[in-house]
């Protein structure tokens, strides 16, 4: 062999060497890219994953909030329906009393007024000559009936 084939081969060899020290970098910086997209591929797939549960999580709690606003409007509505009869009732209970106090009213007033004529009539009564002569006459009785009460 001459110079000019071993330094072509030499040549060859190191392109060679150099062709297979390229083609390993480029495996390798394939595998860590392969490497990277796996990792870049389950980054999204948990993502989505998360991403899916936070909106059943969202539908959940929007869920729950409408049943309790709806369980809050019923409430509101029983007490509503309720402070509506406890007024009629008690509207009704404030006229029974005001028509029982104006009726006992008119029969006080009634009363007075027969009280004032039977307190005339029993003035008058005292101050007739009979009522005075009756008494001076009955007071010696009176007298006796005292003692014999008192022995």
């Amino acid at each position: 062999m001459s110079d000019e084939s071993l330094v072509d081969a030499a040549r060859r060899d190191a392109e060679l060497l150099r062709l297979a020290n390229e083609l390993r970098r480029v495996q390798e910086t394939l595998q860590h890219a392969r490497a990277e997209r796996a990792s870049f591929e389950l980054e999204v797939l948990n993502s989505r994953d998360f991403a899916v549960g936070q909106a059943a999580n969202i539908g959940e709690l929007r869920y729950r909030l409408l049943k309790q606003a709806a369980n809050y409007e019923m409430r509101l509505h029983q007490a509503q329906q309720h402070q509506l009869i406890h007024d009629k009732n008690h509207r009704e209970h404030i006229a029974r009393l005001e028509s029982a106090v104006a009726e006992v009213a008119a029969k006080v007033t009634a009363l007075n007024t027969s009280n004032h004529e039977l307190r005339v009539e029993l003035t008058q009564t005292r101050a007739s000559t009979t009522w005075r002569l009756g008494r001076v006459l009955m007071f010696p009785v009176r007298v006796v009936k005292r003692l014999l009460r008192r022995g």
